[in-house]
């Protein structure tokens, strides 16, 4: 337990040299799809329906964000800790969990399921000229073994349309713009323009479980093929760069009544591995850089199917995110945060509020967050 401790520790320490700001969500964790297509199908369950909702807001602008997400399981699937518990005493389900129990502990044999999965993203505000949508289609492939390891990647395509028009008005932040289409500081007189580009992207995870702990790491890359975004259509070499991520997912035993979920995901913007120049002539979206990190604390073998579990999160160690999530039995995920800045003053680019409501609705889960929690492997 004492080197759990030690490990979980490290984890959130990483991001402590971690400087930039992103606008994207709190919740990362309620969009997963958006930032590695191999977590499609990552979930309990055969279906699974997301809504997240951010509000976002510093003193110079606003902007609204809104994320859906569908995904959906194909081919004989199954998860470690993911089975039926409501009927176990019945011979027929008995029976065939041990079946599949069996199944998984078959030699020289790996087992898996495909998920494919498709995700929606806009953000935009009244009053501010740029307002941006991506519509993204995804497959990934899952794999379980004899042993405790499980390993999985995608593939994704997205469609990304950008329009301008300044006559909207002009309130505009970088820091809770979703990104991707680049917009000077100085605006221009009154232009309306807009952009679309098609986008590829990779991922990967692997991870291991054992009553003791359960390990998750993986990484994703988007923008493979520098897609052109420059909405003033002035420039044919301004390209939009590599985006990078990577997560750690680590859930430790912390006593017989809770149970810890710590995550971690890094994001990168404006990656050049061929460029001719140190500094590119599209420099405007270079160096954006966010480190998500903190813990989660579950109820283990809740005795309601209703329950409310929290946690803390960080963007960088520079604002503190506390959240509620409200599970309504194996059908229904209510999630709530509030982002707030610890220091503005001193961290001029930490200066967003954000509120953030996700519904998640899961079809043919097996069982609750909490039940058999120590022998999960889906904490998304």
């Amino acid at each position: 337990m004492k080197n759990q401790k030690y490990l979980m520790l490290s984890l959130l320490l990483i991001g402590g040299t971690v400087m930039g700001q992103n606008a994207r969500f709190s919740q990362m964790g309620s969009a997963p799809i958006q930032f590695n297509p191999a977590l499609t199908g990552r979930f309990d369950g055969k279906a699974r329906l997301s809504g997240l909702l951010s509000f976002q807001q510093t003193d110079a602008a606003k902007m609204n964000h809104q994320n859906v997400s569908l995904d959906v399981k194909l081919g004989n699937y199954r998860s470690s800790g993911d089975v039926e518990t409501s009927n176990a005493g019945s011979n027929a389900s008995s029976s065939k969990m041990q079946d599949e129990r069996d199944e998984i502990q078959k030699k020289k044999r790996s087992l898996g399921y495909w998920g494919v999965g498709l995700n929606y993203y806009h953000y935009g505000y009244t009053k501010s000229p740029l307002d941006a949508s991506f519509m993204s289609a995804s497959l990934a492939r899952h794999f379980y073994n004899k042993s405790n390891k499980f390993y999985g990647f995608g593939v994704q395509a997205t469609y990304a349309q950008g329009k301008l028009d300044e006559s909207k008005g002009l309130a505009y932040d970088r820091e809770i713009s979703g990104g991707t289409f680049p917009y000077p500081r100085k605006p221009q007189a009154a232009i309306k323009s807009d952009q679309n580009y098609v986008d590829f992207n990779v991922g990967g995870y692997y991870g291991m479980v054992t009553d003791a702990v359960m390990f998750e790491i993986g990484g994703s890359m988007a923008h493979l093929f520098y897609p052109k975004n420059d909405l003033y259509k002035t420039d044919n070499e301004t390209k939009l760069r590599h985006r990078i991520s990577a997560h750690s997912v680590l859930r430790l035993h912390l006593n017989p009544k809770w149970g810890i979920v710590q995550k971690n995901i890094y994001w990168q913007e404006g990656l050049y591995y061929r460029s001719q120049s140190l500094y590119p002539k599209d420099s405007t979206d270079r160096e954006i850089v966010a480190f998500w990190s903190g813990l989660e604390f579950y109820k283990v073998n809740p005795a309601k199917n209703i329950n409310v579990n929290f946690g803390f999160y960080t963007r960088s160690f520079r604002t503190l995110m506390p959240c509620l999530n409200i599970n309504l039995g194996k059908y229904a995920n209510v999630r709530y945060s509030y982002e707030m800045p610890i220091n503005s003053s001193k961290f001029k680019a930490y200066t967003a509020k954000r509120n953030e409501i996700a519904l998640i609705l899961t079809h043919k889960r097996y069982t609750s967050p909490g039940t058999q929690f120590y022998r999960k492997v889906n904490f998304w």
